[in-house]
This record gives structure tokens, sequence and C-alpha cells, in this order.
């Protein structure tokens, strides 16, 4: 049975109503604009017809100071009110992009595997942004607009029926093309905001490669790529625009065709009454046309809110599509307390395959012996990361389980394991910040001292000690101001000072020279002491003093044992990897000595 599907709107205003107090000062304010609004022509027809047409000079001062009383405390109520609601505007955004942001940051990796980071960007601020705006806006503009459209029908009831049914005649026809254009804009501004998104993306993705696009000349290919998106979101906002452009002005002439009406009729009936001596003066008159005016006006402005909540509801869907996004992986309700000590991990009978894929793992076992270093070797696609990504719970497996110390890391508290587990990717990630501030990541409260001493175990003081300011030294986005070796470097020192029980070394000195690696090996060293340590290489000259080395092939084990016990194996896979590794360096050392 298909799930009953809750009106985005409805759940939005859930955010609006915790803040009910500032939401009713907003409509009381806008409520007391709009009857001194609909006032105004009242005052118009007593200046016409019993000073004007009276000749009452005296009272002509005070009928204009009433006039312009009116007109002062409308707009003095108005600026009150968008004070009030800016401000409510604001509390709303900050929740909805707060929760928006937490349910982000709870998502499984593979909800980002699909997705690009500026499409993603473009719904937390764009698109709430439209849906917030729609919102507040066309909640308070539409409850006005309807009181106002209500109080003022009554008002030319009570005046004169006959114009009253010409003045609104048009209205359901309105209302018709309102509801149709809802339908259709919402898809026109859906796939006006997914090009936005795709634009946004390709954007990040430029700014992010920006090195890459110019080290292989692309410069010309993303202006290309840019300017195609750029188009697209051209074509289909322009396709939304000339929606409105027809529906816009052809609700307004329809609307207009009253005012006609009330002109040619509500003339003739003035005109009679001046003949016979009817009760019809010139000052109901003006008083009545000014009032079709302002029915007008609440029309037009629902006409528009109804373009906005088309483009609101189109936002809306890309805002609760993360939401609604089920967390697949989280703590349990009762976790176990993580186990003492260095812990033994173990893999039984693990399978797992990512979506859309075969199985990467099936019925896999290994053991990872506490305190000891373990490294997985083979061919890439052999199942290396996807075991440490099941051990951190970036996915959970298929079958079988992963235990730490004997308890299945599903039964423990997921951020405790991450706490836990020490991870060196083959990518270092930097927030912009200082050395200080990157370090103090893993433990806050570290002083001064104990930066430095994970600096040095790190093999990262004597460059840290170099920079213009040492470890309070702005180092850019992602780390940018250092070099690989050198962020690689802080990222070991960082999970250093944290001082897990369990170590990740994924690829960690895949991306630097031999130089570099040397300082990188010297400081894994310090780093695997009295840990339990998965180590994940192609680069089998950093595994040899592995305690167990594991090559796969294809998601199995096909061979374990210590680099000697695998080299002896003339016929093994692990030997015929390091002869052909030896090979290869040895090519590339003849190539460079040639040149």
């Amino acid at each position: 049975m298909k799930a009953k599907t809750v009106n985005p709107f409805r759940r939005v205003a859930a955010y609006l109503l915790r803040y009910r107090a500032l939401f009713a000062l907003t409509i009381a304010l806008a409520v007391g604009s709009t009857l001194f609004l609909v006032s105004i022509p009242q005052v118009i027809k007593w200046i016409v017809d019993e000073v004007i047409a009276a000749g009452r000079r005296d009272l002509l001062l005070w009928g204009v100071g009433a006039l312009t009383g009116c007109y002062f405390l409308r707009d003095a109520f108005n600026s009150l009110r968008i004070r009030v609601n800016n401000t409510l505007e604001q509390k709303v955004l900050v929740d909805l992009r707060g929760d928006l942001h937490s349910r982000l940051l709870e998502l499984p990796v593979g909800y980002y595997d699909k997705r690009q980071t500026g499409e993603i960007a473009s719904r937390v601020i764009e698109d709430v942004q439209n849906v917030e705006r729609a919102l507040l806006d066309g909640t308070e503009q539409g409850i006005v607009a309807l009181l106002t459209l209500v109080g003022i029908s009554g008002i030319l009831f009570v005046q004169q029926p006959l114009l009253a049914a010409l003045v609104l005649a048009p209205l359901p026809f309105v209302v018709w093309m309102g509801r149709r254009h809802f339908k259709v804009g919402r898809v026109l501004w859906k796939d006006t905001r997914e090009a936005a998104g795709a634009l946004n993306g390709l954007l990040m993705e430029n700014i992010s490669g920006h090195r890459l696009i110019s080290s292989f000349s692309l410069a010309d290919r993303e202006r290309g790529r840019f300017r195609d998106a750029s188009h697209t979101l051209r074509d289909t906002t322009l396709k939304a625009m000339f929606r409105w452009s027809l529906h816009g002005p052809g609700t307004n002439f329809l609307s207009s065709l009253g005012a006609v009406a009330v002109m040619g009729v509500g003339g003739l009936l003035l005109i009679q009454s001046n003949a016979t001596g009817g009760d019809f003066s010139l000052g109901d008159f003006i008083s009545f046309f000014a009032y079709c005016t302002l029915v007008y006006e609440p029309v037009s402005r629902l006409n528009q809110l109804n373009q906005m909540l088309a483009s609101a509801r189109a936002s809306s869907d890309r805002v609760f599509e993360i939401l609604d996004h089920p967390v697949e992986i989280e703590s349990p309700p009762n976790p176990k307390p993580f186990p003492a000590g260095v812990p033994e991990v173990r893999y039984e009978n693990v399978s797992y395959g990512y979506p859309e894929r075969p199985p990467i793992l099936k019925d896999f076992s290994l053991t990872l012996p506490a305190g000891k270093v373990t490294a997985l070797v083979g061919h890439t696609g052999a199942g290396k990361t996807t075991l440490a990504n099941l051990l951190l719970r970036y996915y959970d497996v298929t079958a079988g389980g992963v235990s730490l110390g004997g308890v299945d890391v599903r039964e423990l508290d997921l951020n405790t394991i991450r706490e836990q587990i020490g991870l060196v990717a083959q990518e270092p990630f930097l927030f912009n910040g200082t050395v200080a501030d990157n370090l103090r990541l893993a433990r806050p409260s570290a002083s001064d001292a104990d930066l430095e001493t994970a600096l040095k175990a790190a093999a990262a003081w004597e460059f840290v000690n170099r920079l213009p300011d040492g470890i309070e030294t702005e180092i850019g986005e992602r780390g940018v101001r250092l070099s690989q070796g050198e962020k690689q470097r802080l990222t070991i020192a960082r999970v250093i000072l944290r001082n897990p029980p369990l170590v990740i070394l994924d690829e960690a000195t895949a991306s630097v020279d031999t130089i570099t690696e040397n300082a990188i090996q010297r400081a894994l060293a310090t780093l695997v002491q009295e840990r339990t340590t998965l180590v994940i290489a192609h680069r089998l000259s950093t595994v040899r003093r592995a305690d167990q080395i594991v090559v796969l092939a294809h998601g199995r084990i096909v061979e374990k044992g210590t680099h000697d016990e695998l080299i002896a194996k003339d016929d093994g896979a692990y030997a015929k990897l390091w002869r052909a590794q030896a090979q290869a360096d040895q090519q590339a050392f003849e190539s460079l000595s040639e040149l």
C-alpha cells in the first residue's frame, strides 16, 4: 500500500508554529494595515459628499487630515509588519536549514556517491529560501488578501448588490485558471530547480578541480559545459516565465472586466440617480470604484502568490527528498559499551555488494589480531576499501557480521565506533583554518604542548615550525597552502592526538614521492604501535613489516602470511606482485637515469 504523502507546506508550517506569537503579531499588523486601507474610500466618500459637494470649507482640513492619517497608519502598520515578518522569516530559515544540514550529516556515504556537491548545496541554500519565502509571504499575504477580498466584497454588496455581482463575476474563472497554472507551473519550476542544481554542481566541480582543469588545458571544455548548463537553466526558466506571461496578464485582464462593468453600469446608475433625485451620489460612485480597485489588488496578489507557490512546491519536493531520505545506518536503541583495551577485529562470513553492482564480498572471513598490523593487498576492486568501510559502518553487511572485541559493530554506538578508529586516507582532508584548528578536531582540549608532541611523532614538527605563524598558520581550504606530504603528516598527527585503539591506513602514501613516503612511513611506525591496524596498500614496499599480509582477489583471500612467508612461495600471488612491482620500479629508475 502506498504511503500517504504529507503536503510539504503543512510540514514547513510546523516550523512556523514554533513562533506563534511572532506569526500572530505579523497577521495582526497586516490586518491593521488593511483596515486603514479599506477605510480610505469611506473617507474619500465623506469628503466628496459631505465636504466638497456641501461647500464645507471648515471641514476640508479635517477631511484631508483624516485621509493623511489613514495613509500614514496604513504604512506605519506595514513597516512594523515587515520588521516582525523578517525576524520570523530568519528564525524559520535557521531551523529548516539546520534540520536539513543535520540530516545531511546523518545520511549514509552512498547518498553522496550519486549526487553532486553543488546540487545538494543548492537545495540547502536556494530551495530552502524559496520554500520559506513562499510559506511566510504566502501565508501572511494570502490571509490578508482573503480577508481584504471578503471584507470589501461585503461592503460592496451592502452598497450596491448589482455592481458588486458584476465586480466579482470574473473571479470563478480566475480561480479555475489559477488551479490549472499551479499544476503546470509546479512541473516547470521543478525542471528549473533541477537545472539550477546541476549548474551549481558544475560550478563547484570547476572550483574544486581548478588545478586539474588548468593542467589539462580544459578551460574551453568547461566553458562549453557551463554554457550548456546555463542555457538549460535559461530555457527551463523562460518556459516557466512564458507560462506566467500568459497566466498573469490574462487573469488580470479578466479581473479588470469587473471594473469596466462598474464604470459602465455604475455610470448609468449615477446618471439615472442624478436625473431622478436618487440616493446614489457621486461620492458613492467614487467610493465604490475605489473599492473595486482594492478588490482587484488582493486578487492580483493571490494570482502572484499562485506563481510563487508553484515555484516553492517544486523546491519543497527537493528539500523534503533529503529530509525524508532514510538514515539506513544508525546506532541501536541500547548500544553496548565499546570493548576495553585494544580490540580484535573479526569479519565472519561477510557478504556485501554495492547497489546495482554484483556482490564484492561473499562469505568472507578474516581476523585482525589485537595490537597487530594486518595489511590488505591486491588489485583494484578486490574489496580492500570495502572491508574498511564495513568496519567504520559507512555501509552495513548484507550477511554475516563485523565485530570489535567480540561485539558486533551494529550493536555499538555509531559515533563511538568512529571515535575509536583513526583513519588516514589516501586523500587527506583539512578544513580551512589553522594547523592547530585542524589538529584539535581530534581533541579540542589539547594544549600547544600536546600538539607539538603529536606533530613530532608524525614527523611534521619541522615543517610546521618553519611556517610563518607555526601552528597558528592559516592553511587554506583543504590545506591548499601545504604540499600533499605535509597534509598527510598533519592527518597522521591528528590521529596520534586522538590516540585511538584501532587505526585504518588507506593508501596513506600513494600520492607522495619516495622521500616524503619514507618520512610518512616513520610517522606511521609510531602511530601503529600497540594498536590494531588495518593497512590498505598497492605499494607492497609499505607493508613489508606487517604482522599479517592478506592477498585479496575478487573479494576472497588467496594468500595470507608474513612478507617472508609469502615471498618464499615463488608461484604465489604475493610473490608475483612483488616481482612485478620491483621490475616496474627498476624500469622507472632506469628511465629517470637516462634523462
